[in-house]
């Protein structure tokens, strides 16, 4: 049976055959990024993520919590992911090293104004440790995920990774690869569904850039329970455009039958 706690911390499931839709917030200032949230949300994502990789004050941790007061009020009660990519996971330049990433999740953590903190899963263990202390402690839930923007890892290595996720406290599991053909993205799909099948907690996945797009559509028949959808800019290659993806989605469920948004 399926970990109870789901992507949404109020209640809502994950979407089953389709999966629930976040979209990035990717802006440098804090009148952009609120801007930006308000343009999004008439289009209904299930979350936000501000990817705050991107943001230009990163190093002031008191003018990240600020804009992250303004942004939880004007997301409402949409869950909101706070998520600092490193660049060599497919995230912006940026100018704190690990240690200071840790430190602004510990802070973040303790304002308890996200739903989900992203971390990735095959840094250094201690600070992992450090980082999902904090979020337990302050009832923020964890995504440990693993990204490999060169290509696309054997399907064990994979499976692995949702696993390792789960053994180390993750609340949920995400998998981002690059796809060099189109057996690394039916690779993706059915690492995803072996793992779906082994864990007890949710998954998600992706094989990015044009040749892995169609994994954002159909990702949830494999266990796949969220979708990063274009707002106004796309946080990694391949994002569909929010609308498109609806669309999409609809379509699947009307397919199998089951009931429309």
């Amino acid at each position: 049976m399926k970990h109870p706690l789901m992507l949404d911390p109020r209640g809502k499931k994950p979407g089953g055959d389709t999966p629930r839709i976040c979209t990035p917030l990717v802006s440098r200032t804090r009148e952009r990024l609120l801007a930006e949230a308000a343009s999004i949300l008439p289009s209904s994502p299930d979350l936000l993520e501000w990817r705050v990789d991107h943001f230009g004050a990163i190093r002031d941790t008191a003018a990240v919590i600020e804009t992250l007061r303004e942004l939880r009020t004007t997301a409402g009660g949409l869950p909101i992911i706070f998520t600092c990519r490193a660049r060599k996971e497919g995230g912006h330049r940026i100018s704190i090293g690990e240690a200071q990433i840790v430190e602004l999740y510990e802070a973040v953590a303790e304002t308890r104004l996200v739903d989900f903190i992203d971390f990735e899963v095959d840094n250094d263990p201690e600070l992992v440790r450090r980082v999902r202390q904090s979020t337990h402690a302050q009832e923020v839930r964890l995504i440990l995920s693993y990204h490999n923007i060169s290509y696309t890892p054997g399907h064990d290595f994979m499976v692995e990774r949702f696993l390792e996720a789960e053994r180390l406290g993750a609340d949920v599991a995400m998998v981002q690869v690059k796809p060099r053909d189109r057996a690394d993205v039916l690779r993706l799909l059915a690492a995803t569904a072996e793992a779906d099948a082994k864990v007890h907690i949710p998954l998600i996945s992706m094989s990015i850039g044009p040749l892995g797009s169609v994994s954002r559509i159909v990702g949830g028949l494999f266990g796949s329970s969220l979708s990063f959808a274009v707002g106004e800019k796309a946080s990694a290659p391949g994002q569909i455009p929010i609308g498109d993806l609806v669309a999409a989605f609809d379509i699947i469920r009307r397919a199998r039958g089951g009931e429309m948004f």
